[in-house]
């Protein structure tokens, strides 16, 4: 089964959107803002049909390594087996990566990783959005608060921001009472009209600010403003963070699947 880079973005998308909320990253990467970082590697099979895929995003500072492939895990170990195999050497030495439960097995096999973190995928449709009633105003940043996220953002190093991102006008935050800094924010990972969807996060509270709905005023208006130009918002949370998760399922986000998260390195392990 050989593997290629691919190019071919109506290609790309018919495989994607077969599950558009597991692929949301993945299908957002085609929009041109990010389709210069992408690199994708698709295995196909004896009748030139897709049957796995690998995405090296390459827009962070930390490379992410994202796949899809099939859904039972004989035929995943089938194609992933292959698939990593003829890729190895084109990825960087250290990279995130995201795995689908069942396909993290053979990330095991090929790679050397770290802690992984169980993680949720969950998904909220414009029509299925429960705002929420906030007296908290959040506003919008840009560049000039540049200095204030990186202070923010540095009590949560695992954090994926970088400065580029607030091109979107999609990042929102709190201001500290009192000024002196953000107190919360709330941001994009990805967002395309173009495929009609979008994946929050960076989604951060000043450990000195929390429980004073900070984070339910960022979210929903950084909601407000994708839903006035998509349909579906996607995100992901750690599995045992129930206060996270108990916040979005107010605003009516749904559990798609669970997934594995964090640093992988191709060579030496840690």
């Amino acid at each position: 089964m050989p593997v290629s880079e691919l190019q071919d973005i109506d290609l790309l998308r018919e495989f994607l959107t077969r599950d558009r909320v597991g692929n949301a990253y993945l299908l957002g990467d085609l929009d041109p803002a990010y389709l210069p970082f992408c690199n994708w590697y698709g295995l196909t099979n004896d009748q030139h049909e897709l049957e796995a895929l690998a995405l090296l995003y390459t827009g962070l500072s930390l490379p992410v390594l994202l796949s899809v492939g099939p859904l039972d895990r004989e035929e995943a170990a089938r194609c992933f087996d292959a698939l990593f195999t003829q890729i190895k050497d084109k990825l960087p030495p250290r990279f995130w990566v995201h795995a689908w439960e069942h396909h993290r097995p053979w990330f095991d096999k090929h790679f050397h990783a770290g802690h992984l973190q169980r993680m949720i995928r969950m998904s909220l449709r414009r029509e299925d959005y429960r705002a929420p009633t906030t007296e908290v105003h959040a506003r919008r940043l840009g560049h000039p608060d540049t200095a204030a996220i990186m202070q923010l953002y540095h009590f949560y190093p695992d954090n994926f921001f970088e400065p580029y991102q607030l091109e979107t006008g999609l990042y929102f935050g709190v201001d500290k009472p009192g000024g002196g800094g953000l107190a919360a924010i709330a941001g994009v990972h990805v967002f395309s009209q173009t495929y009609d969807i979008a994946a929050i996060g960076n989604l951060v509270v000043h450990p000195d600010f929390r429980r004073r709905g900070f984070a339910t005023a960022t979210t929903a208006r950084l909601l407000g403003e994708l839903f006035e130009s998509t349909s579906l918002v996607t995100l992901n949370v750690q599995e045992g963070n129930t206060a996270a998760i108990g916040t979005y399922e107010k605003f009516g986000f749904s559990h798609h699947h669970v997934y594995y998260e964090g640093i992988v390195n191709v060579g030496k392990p840690f």
